[in-house]
């Protein structure tokens, strides 16, 4: 609900693409720097209480937009970044607690099912977001947010993770408490570099984390600004993203059934080609043909492919690394994608005002590039060595 409302309140406050484009770079800079923070600490605290945690406090804050009611348009600026900062948590708690729970062989299974749940939540959240938005504004928005954080976090303490969940307490310390140093946890830093550069593919998935992530920063900054210029209003907007979460759910649930750990490789690199190819001809077309059932089709179709890009991204991030850096690995991932997305947000928020809305066409050669790198890689590697 908030993807949908948020970008179109500043939109309107402002009518500026780069403003909205800061709204979305405050809400990816705290991963910049917390990522491999969070991932440290998700490493040594119990990962379900750190979810239950974060998902409370995420409802509080959430609630701070309704000052946008009364307050100046930036004020969601700094409510968008407060947020930020606690849901870094979330991620690499996820990351550590689902192979707690669930064998390694049903690891893609697990993570695309997991995907389709998301999906299945798209379905409503964008069309209820814009519906709500153009009936009662940003606060109502921002207050059923905040009530699903809150159901979030009761369902998470109905999870019964045993003893697994929970990162190896260190002596004389119970587990699942807070009061791990920040010396402790800047390690996350070096502890995760250290386990990306040990493993080559662990470097092309951070590659095409980077890579992913400019990309993403330009859909960030300019969908809603794209939706609202080319194709229609707010409404539109929720349509188009809950045709890609329809498309989503079905991708998701076939890979849940064909996902193999040995293949997912291949699998995330061929899909990302996929992603860029469809996202040229969907981003482009309206320069001929301006009408909007075009678009809800072919973001159906966009679907399949990212269901496929998360699900396997997810479960590489989860396999590859020692599971004693799991968290780490995750947060540096994280960190990275985040300075990418900035930059992509900020540029392209800067290009859209002074040249075309199509900037966002650069979305497209962002995943075909990301899918070669991992494509290649593998390539290079099944290549036989010359005889001496």
């Amino acid at each position: 609900m908030q993807f949908v409302a948020l970008p179109y309140f500043v939109h309107e406050q402002t009518g500026s693409s780069f403003a909205t484009a800061l709204t979305a770079a405050a809400q990816v800079l705290p991963g910049i720097t917390l990522g491999p923070v969070a991932g440290a600490l998700a490493d040594r605290r119990d990962s379900r209480r750190l979810l239950i945690g974060a998902n409370l406090v995420l409802a509080a804050v959430t609630l701070a937009f309704c000052v946008a009611l009364v307050g100046p348009w930036w004020v969601v600026v700094v409510v968008a970044f407060a947020q930020a900062v606690v849901a870094q948590l979330v991620a690499p708690a996820e990351v550590v607690l689902v192979p707690a729970l669930v064998p390694t062989a049903s690891l893609p299974a697990a993570n695309s099912l997991s995907a389709a749940n998301n999906s299945l939540a798209r379905l409503i959240g964008p069309a209820a977001g814009g519906l709500l938005y153009a009936a009662a504004g940003l606060p109502t928005v921002a207050v059923a947010n905040a009530a699903s954080f809150a159901v979030a976090a009761l369902l998470v303490s109905r999870v019964d993770a045993g003893t697994d969940a929970a990162a190896p307490a260190e002596p004389g310390r119970r587990p699942g408490r807070l009061r791990t140093s920040w010396l402790r946890l800047t390690h996350g830093w070096p502890a995760g570099w250290r386990e990306i550069r040990r493993q080559a593919l662990l470097g092309r998935l951070v590659v095409f984390i980077v890579l992913t992530g400019l990309g993403e920063g330009c859909v960030s900054a300019l969908l809603a600004p794209y939706v609202a210029e080319v194709l229609g209003s707010s409404t539109a907007l929720g349509l188009l993203l809950t045709c890609q979460a329809a498309g989503g759910v079905v991708g998701a649930l076939i890979m849940s059934r064909h996902a193999v750990i040995d293949r997912l490789p291949r699998t995330l690199g061929t899909a990302a080609i996929v992603c860029g190819v469809v996202l040229a001809g969907l981003i482009a077309y309206p320069l001929r043909y301006p009408q909007l059932w075009p678009a809800l089709v072919l973001i159906t179709v966009a679907g399949l492919p990212f269901a496929a890009v998360a699900a396997a991204q997810t479960t590489l991030l989860q396999t590859l690394p020692d599971p004693s850096v799991r968290g780490s690995v995750f947060g540096v991932a994280v960190a990275a994608a985040g300075a990418a997305q900035l930059i992509g947000i900020l540029t392209a928020g800067y290009l859209a005002d002074r040249l075309t809305i199509y900037v966002l066409l650069v979305d497209a050669p962002c995943y075909l590039l990301a899918g070669l790198v991992i494509l290649q890689g593998r390539q290079r590697k099944s290549r036989p060595e010359p005889s001496p």
